[in-house]
Order: C-alpha cells, then structure tokens, then sequence
C-alpha cells in the first residue's frame, strides 16, 4: 500500500507533464494555422498567385511543413540524459578529451596552446559499468584536487561530469545543459541542441517569408472589408515582434555554438565552480571555430563526448592577446 500510494503522486506529476506538454504543442500548431491562414484570407491576390505561380506558395508551404517537422522532432528528442548513459553500458563508448595531455603534445610541437587535435588523440573509455567505472571516468575529466561535493548531483545524487546540470522540470541531470525550453516541453542539451538551432533557422526564414506576405496585402490597392487590414495590421505588428526575438535567439545561439557554450555557461559564469577560475574572456571548451562547429552540427561520432576541464596553464595561455602570428594561423579557428 505505501508503495503504491508513493508512486501516485509521481505518476500524477508524469501525467500533468504530459498534458501541459501536448497543451503547448497544439497552441504552437494553432500559431502557426492562425498566422498562415491569415494571409490567404487577407490577401485576395494569392488565389491568382497559386495558379500563375504555383511554385511560389509550393515553397512557402513546404517550408511551413519543414518548420512544423523540425519542431516536433525537437521536442520528442532526447537532450542527452546522464541517466541514459550510464544505463547504456558496455553497449555505449563514451569519448573524453585529455586535454591536459594533448596540450603538451601541441606546445612540444609548434608552441601554438590551441593547435588543432586530431581524432588519434582522443582517449575512448568503452565497456562502461555503473556507479565505481562512471565515477572513475568523471573524475578523469576534472583537474586534481577538485571536491566531489561539487560534481555530485544535490537531488538524483549522480555523479555529473563537467557542463552537467540537473534540470527541475524533467528531474534529470542533462548533459551540456543549456536551458529548459517552454515551447518545445523539453531540455536543450548535448544531443538535440543542433536541432534546436535548426528549428529556430527554419522557424525565422518562415516569419521572415510571412512578414513579407502580410506588408505585401497590406499594400494592395484593391477594395476590401476595412477590418482585414485592422487584422492585418495587428497580426503584423505580434508577428514583427516574434520575429525580433527570433533573431535574436538565433544569433546567440550561433555565438554559443561557434565558442562552444552553453546559455546556463554564459547566464552562471560566476556560480558555476568549474569556470569561476577562468579568465573572462576564455571559452575553456572552445576547440575553434570550426572544430566547435563541427561538433556541433556534423559530428558523425558515435555516442557521447564528456569533455575533460582543461588545466590552469592552457587557459592562462589562452588568456594571452593575440598577436600578428596568431591571426596569420587562424588561432581562433
């Protein structure tokens, strides 16, 4: 009986979850009918255009279709769980980066701290088995001398590896958190944030398209009811405005994904331990640009990347200006 009755209340939080989650789906869906359909009933030169020009408002459409796909996909996907990775066992090869080590393979090279690293150089742990193997990993990829109060999870007492934060609403440590996204009903983390990146894209060029659409009807020189450019102006005015913050948000989120950030990184700089050492203008997990993208958008790896804190002595040399030498090499690249 008490077992039974300490499962209820979680599985009626499971199932609110739930319902608030398919609540925000259908009100997103719902956005996105209002604000298309509005145009074909404010513009009376779109039913010409879809038969003069079909290949016009095929385009729109598609891409309508294409923001709608990659919204939903990003919401059922998973942020990268640590719980899952632990679970996944011997089955699962977990890569870190030794990054202590292999900046002094770079400095014995060519004295340049932020040479490029190859694939050969990264150490894979595989055969991975629970609690004593995991701990043992984490505790590689932080410097020595670091507490283990500070990398063990207050509420689900896991050991979190470097970027892990547990997050309230999925009560889940999430691996490279980045924040817990509203619209989407889920987190943003290691495994999907490429895909968020893709949804805000698709999501701006497709309010950027409509925009255009509804000044277009607005300009119209045609005789027509006085309240369809009352609501058009209004729909414009809430659709400029998303628009707005739609590019802002994709502008951050291509600056974070360039240096190899996260939002929680950048908005608790000063809170979180493992970066309040590090000098202010250094992206500790920065590998360059465009290793950074790489990684974020087209890494064909297999499994997950837990990335080793670097050492006190590469983040003071990256502390360093940059010289005329430096900018020849592409240091930031």
């Amino acid at each position: 009986m008490a077992s039974s009755s300490a499962a209820e209340p979680g599985t009626r939080l499971s199932d609110r979850a739930r319902r608030s989650s398919l609540g925000l789906r259908f009100m997103v869906l719902l956005m996105h009918v209002l604000f298309v359909g509005a145009v074909f009933i404010l513009d009376p030169t779109l039913d010409w255009r879809i038969h003069e020009e079909p290949w016009y408002i095929g385009v729109y459409g598609v891409l309508v279709l294409l923001a709608l796909v990659q919204y939903f996909y990003t919401a059922g996907s998973s942020p990268g769980y640590v719980v899952d990775v632990m679970r996944t066992g011997s089955t699962m090869h977990a890569t870190f980066v030794n990054t202590a080590a292999l900046s002094k393979q770079s400095n014995s090279r060519n004295g340049n701290i932020n040479s490029p690293t190859s694939r050969a150089q990264l150490q894979k742990l595989s055969t991975m088995t629970p609690t004593s193997s995991w701990a043992q990993i984490v505790m590689d990829l932080y410097p020595p001398g670091t507490s283990s109060r500070d990398w063990t999870c207050g509420y689900c007492r896991i050991v979190q590896p470097p970027r892990t934060r547990h997050c309230h609403d999925c009560d889940k440590c999430v691996l490279q958190f980045d924040h817990h996204c509203i619209w989407l009903g889920t987190c943003i983390g290691k495994k999907n944030h490429c895909r968020f990146w893709w949804y805000i894209f698709e999501e701006t060029i497709l309010s950027v398209w409509t925009v255009a659409l509804y000044i277009e009807s607005l300009r119209l020189d045609v005789d027509k009811a006085w309240w369809k450019d009352f609501v058009g102006v209004i729909l414009l005015a809430v659709l400029i405005f998303i628009l707005i913050f739609l590019l802002l948000l994709l502008g951050f989120h291509s600056y974070i994904a360039l240096t190899n950030q996260t939002t929680y990184e950048v908005a608790r700089r000063k809170r979180i331990f493992y970066l309040r050492g590090v000098p202010e203008r250094v992206h500790p997990f920065s590998k360059g640009i465009c290793r950074n993208i790489y990684d974020f958008c087209c890494s064909s790896q297999k499994g997950y990347i837990l990335e080793a804190l670097p050492p006190t002595e590469e983040l003071e040399a990256r502390a360093a200006r940059y010289t005329c030498q430096d900018v020849i090499c592409c240091r930031c690249c």
